[in-house]
């Protein structure tokens, strides 16, 4: 079972670092260089030069280009929470002026959304796909954001216990094929964000290059809006992926809940109010670190006679 947990987080891993990191940061170069390279002979000139070079200086040449594209991946790899967290609105706290207009632009828009339709859901539509667009209250000031936290704050509103809390104990007991779709989401969502920064470095590095080799600048600014506006169509695309992401963690969390207390040997539930005990418990455990106060419930007893079978058979 551990060798599979560990080949299920391999793969994983590598899927998302070769396209989330290492091949966004091999191709900004030469892509970046492209609108340069193609006027006033640049690239009959480079080409010339390329081919006056050894092979062991070529050679040397792309190891290191890709060395330093792979440790340039494993920068942006280990960046992936704050690329998410810097298109949520976050680093907007710093400016507080800019913060509070567009969490008071959001908070309209909710309520906009409450008198038009569903006041418990908060719903809308966005490229067809109908998702839960804000959280009840304490908004973010970006769209992204506020969708993300309507998913993070879901279980609070609905049991009583933050997502963001229980969510690394529960990912552990996930069943494979659940948390294959809760990383294959967030990793969607990931890379739009990541190609979003990728066209914004490609905008503003492009005119830079036109002016230090002296080649067209209208031609630069031409592909300075261009990049903008992918860049701009990267953000709405991750949009709805952020909105499927959320409904991956809403749903694992909805079913697989109950597992989790009988993992940690709480007393399962018998009604709505005492879910919400539980889950206080719980949640005071994680935060505060008070030593649990409930009595542990005992192993079911199909799950003893498996251990007791397997003890009297051996290793």
């Amino acid at each position: 079972m551990i060798d599979s947990l560990l080949d299920r987080a391999t793969s994983i891993l590598e899927r998302r670092f070769l396209r989330n990191a290492f091949l966004p940061v091999l191709l900004f170069i030469p892509l970046v260089s492209v609108p340069v390279l193609l006027q006033n002979d640049t690239l009959a000139r480079a080409l010339a030069v390329w081919e006056e070079q050894s092979v062991t200086a070529k050679f040397a040449a792309v190891i290191g280009y890709f060395t330093f594209c792979w440790f340039g991946a494993a920068v942006v790899a280990s960046q992936w929470r704050n690329i998410i967290r810097l298109f949520e609105g976050y680093p907007l706290q710093r400016l507080p002026w800019l913060e509070d207009k567009g969490v008071r632009w959001h908070a309209a828009r909710s309520t906009d959304l409450v008198e038009l339709g569903d006041r418990r859901y908060h719903t809308m539509e966005v490229h067809g796909l109908r998702y839960w667009a804000y959280p009840e209250s304490e908004f973010l000031p970006t769209r992204l954001g506020n969708v993300i936290r309507a998913a993070e704050f879901y279980p609070l509103q609905r049991y009583g216990i933050s997502l963001i809390n229980v969510w690394p104990r529960l990912y552990k007991i996930l069943p494979r094929a659940v948390a294959d779709d809760v990383e294959d989401s967030r990793a969607t969502m990931e890379f739009l964000l990541v190609l979003c920064l990728w066209l914004v470095g490609f905008a503003v590095v492009s005119p830079l290059l036109a002016w230090s080799f002296g080649t067209s600048l209208p031609w630069a600014l031409m592909v300075f809006a261009l990049a903008l506006l992918f860049a701009y169509w990267a953000y709405l695309s991750a949009i709805p992926a952020a909105a499927e992401y959320g409904e991956h963690l809403r749903a694992a969390f909805e079913v697989h809940r109950f597992d989790l207390l009988r993992q940690l040997r709480l007393p399962l539930p018998a009604d709505e109010r005492q879910e919400g005990d539980r889950w206080r418990l719980l949640d005071d455990l994680i935060l505060k670190g008070e030593r649990p106060s409930w009595a542990y419930e005992p192993e079911p007893a199909d799950e003893l006679t498996v251990r007791i079978v397997i003890d009297e058979a051996g290793p």
